[in-house]
C-alpha cells in the first residue's frame, strides 16, 4: 500500500484551537468534483483521509497534486476488488487516519460531499457537549442537476435547489472512542454504526449539515451507474430488494433507454434521489470555501473508460476464482487418482502374493501325492 500525505498537519489559521476534527472518504473517478471537495472540506475540518479505490481519470493525480501543495490530506491506495464492500473498507480507512492522527471526531463523507457550518467554533461547542461514546447524525441537502443545457462544462454543477427534507436522514459522524474500536461496525452509506452488536446512539446536529451533489453532468452519472451496478451486483450478499437501489433503478432506466445518450437528467435524478418535482424542492444557495480550483486539466470524464475498467475488475476476480476452482479440481483429481492407484497397486500386489501362497499350496499337494504314490509301487 502507497501512502501520500502532506504529514500531520496543524489547525487552519481559521480553526479555533480546541478539538481536532478529521473526515474520511472512499473515492473513484470523482475528477470532476474532488479538487472542490478537498479545498471545501478542509475549510471546516483539520485533515482529511482519503483512499483512492482505483481511480481510472484524474483523481489521483489531482489529490497528489493538493497533498504537493502543503495540504492536510493523506491518500491511501485501496484494495483492487471487483465488489465494493463500503463498511468494511470505511472502518479500515478510518483506523488507518487514528494511527496518522488521534484526531477527536471523524465525519465519513463521500466524494460528493461537502460540510456546511456557519462557524467552527459553533461546530466544535455542540460536538463537546455530545454524551461519551455517542454519535453526531447530519443532516442531507441533496442538490438537484441544472439542466443540460446549463451544463456548459463539467465543473457548472453546483446549483441551488435541493429536496425538502421529510424527515431526519443521517449521515453519522463518530468520536474516536467509536472510530478506532474494534468491534465498530458501520452500516452501507454511513448511516449508522454499531458496537458490540448495539446501535450507536446519533444526535442530531444543528451546527453542521451536508449539501451533496450525487448528479453533476450527463457523462458524470451514466459512467457512475454502470460501475456502481457492477461493483454492487458483484457482491455474494447482493439482494435486488434491498441493496444499493438508487444505482439499480438507475440501470434499469439506463436498460430502457434506447439511445446511448439521455434527454433529461430528471429521469435518473429521481432514481438516486427520489422525489424531485417542483413541490418538493426548495431553493438553497450553496457558498463554496476554499481556494480556487487549479487542476481542470486533470479533471476529464471518460466514461466509457470507467465502465469498461469495472468490467475488466469483474472479469479479472472471475477468471481468478474460476483459475483456483481449477487447481482445486486438479489437485483433488491427482489426489484422487493417486488414492486409486495406491489402492489398486495394493490390491494386486496381495492378489499377487495370495496367489502365490495358493500355487505352493497347490504344488506341495501334488509332491505329497506323489511320493506316497511313488512309495506304494515300490512297497
Amino acid at each position: 500500500m502507497t501512502v501520500t500525505t502532506s504529514g500531520v498537519s496543524s489547525p487552519s489559521p481559521s480553526a479555533p484551537k480546541g478539538l481536532r476534527l478529521a473526515a474520511v472518504a472512499i473515492v473513484r473517478d470523482e475528477a470532476d468534483v474532488i479538487e472542490a471537495f478537498v479545498r471545501h472540506n478542509l475549510a471546516v475540518v483539520d485533515h482529511l483521509f482519503i483512499e483512492d479505490d482505483h481511480s481510472r481519470d484524474g483523481t489521483r493525480a489531482i489529490l497528489d497534486a493538493l497533498a504537493a501543495e502543503g495540504l492536510a490530506v493523506s491518500v491511501f491506495d485501496g484494495p483492487q476488488e471487483a465488489a465494493y464492500f463500503q463498511a468494511a473498507r470505511t472502518k479500515g480507512l478510518l483506523q488507518r487516519a487514528y494511527v496518522v492522527e488521534r484526531w477527536h471526531f471523524a465525519f465519513l463523507l463521500d466524494g460528493d460531499e461537502f460540510l456546511t457550518t456557519p462557524d467552527r467554533a459553533s461546530l466544535e461547542a455542540e460536538l463537546a457537549s455530545l454524551p461519551d461514546s455517542q454519535a453526531g447524525g447530519l443532516r442531507m441537502w441533496n442538490y438537484l442537476p441544472r439542466p443540460l443545457d446549463e451544463i456548459p462544462d463539467p465543473f457548472s454543477f453546483f446549483s441551488d435547489r435541493t429536496q425538502k427534507l421529510t424527515g431526519f436522514s443521517a449521515k453519522v459522524m463518530l468520536p474516536a472512542s467509536v472510530a478506532a474500536n474494534e468491534e465498530l461496525k458501520i452500516e452501507d452509506g454511513n448511516h449508522a454504526a454499531f458496537c458490540f452488536r448495539r446501535k450507536v446512539v446519533v444526535h442530531q446536529l444543528q451546527s453542521v449539515a451536508l449539501a451533496h451533489f450525487p448528479v453533476r453532468s450527463h457523462d458524470q452519472i451514466v459512467s457512475k451507474t454502470l460501475v456502481a451496478y457492477c461493483r454492487w451486483r458483484t457482491r455474494p450478499d447482493y439482494d435486488p430488494a434491498t441493496t444499493a437501489l438508487g444505482p439499480m433503478g438507475a440501470m434499469a432506466l439506463l436498460r430502457a433507454n434506447p439511445g446511448l445518450r439521455l434527454d433529461s437528467l430528471d429521469g435518473i435524478t429521481a432514481c438516486y434521489m427520489g422525489a424531485t418535482g417542483p413541490e418538493d424542492t426548495v431553493q438553497r444557495p450553496f457558498e463554496r470555501l476554499g481556494a480556487a480550483r487549479r487542476y481542470d486539466g486533470l479533471a476529464a470524464i471518460r466514461p466509457y473508460d470507467k465502465a469498461a475498467s469495472a468490467i475488466d475488475t469483474v472479469i479479472a476476480a472471475s477468471l481468478s476464482r474460476l483459475e483456483a476452482g481449477g487447481a482445486a479440481s486438479r489437485q483433488a483429481a491427482e489426489s484422487g487418482l493417486a488414492k486409486f492407484l495406491s489402492k489398486s497397486l495394493v490390491g494386486r500386489w496381495r492378489a499377487l502374493r495370495g496367489g502365490h501362497t495358493t500355487l505352493k499350496a497347490e504344488w506341495d499337494g501334488t509332491v505329497r501325492r506323489l511320493s506316497r504314490s511313488i512309495r506304494k509301487r515300490l512297497g
